[in-house]
């Protein structure tokens, strides 16, 4: 995917990322540190669950993971959902809580995507914080990649 391919790029040696595959019904699935070795089969074989949203622990998860980031770093965290959340108020708190340490960028896809809740969440400017997708099928579109590479790396030349 262009995505692994923009993070294990030779300048981007010194950025830590890590993916982890969330859902509140099934066991969840973490999958790596790109600097573990992640490649883009390994994204590629990831299965969405396609069962229940609990994105206030996913998003708590996430927390817990920037420990692992560089301290001088700006810590960016991407929310891929396509389902309203088990709990719109435990999310909404999740959320705010979670922007406090990092630059949160949401990614609603498709037609059940929460795009009202995530506009909630969102700070602003929203433009720099959401990029939509209408389907599964447009997360290799190269200028939506671009977007959300360029609103999650703004440095990153």
């Amino acid at each position: 995917s262009i995505l692994v391919e923009a993070m294990t790029a030779e300048k981007a040696a010194d950025i830590k990322v890590a993916m982890l595959e969330f859902s509140s019904r099934r066991k969840t699935k973490w999958i790596t540190h790109f600097a573990d070795g992640t490649t883009d089969k390994d994204v590629k074989g990831m299965k969405w669950f396609r069962s229940g949203t609990a994105t206030d622990q996913a998003l708590g998860m996430a927390q817990g993971e920037l420990v692992n980031g560089r301290p001088d770093a700006t810590a960016v965290v991407l929310v891929i959902t396509d389902g309203k959340p088990s709990s719109t108020a435990r999310t909404l708190a999740a959320s705010k809580k979670l922007q406090k340490q990092a630059k949160v960028v949401w990614l609603p896809i498709g037609r059940r995507a929460p795009v009202k809740l995530v506009d909630m969440m969102a700070a602003t400017p929203k433009r720099d914080h959401i990029v939509r997708f209408r389907d599964f099928k447009l997360m290799t579109n190269k200028r939506l990649i671009n977007r959300v590479i360029g609103t999650s790396c703004p440095n990153l030349k």
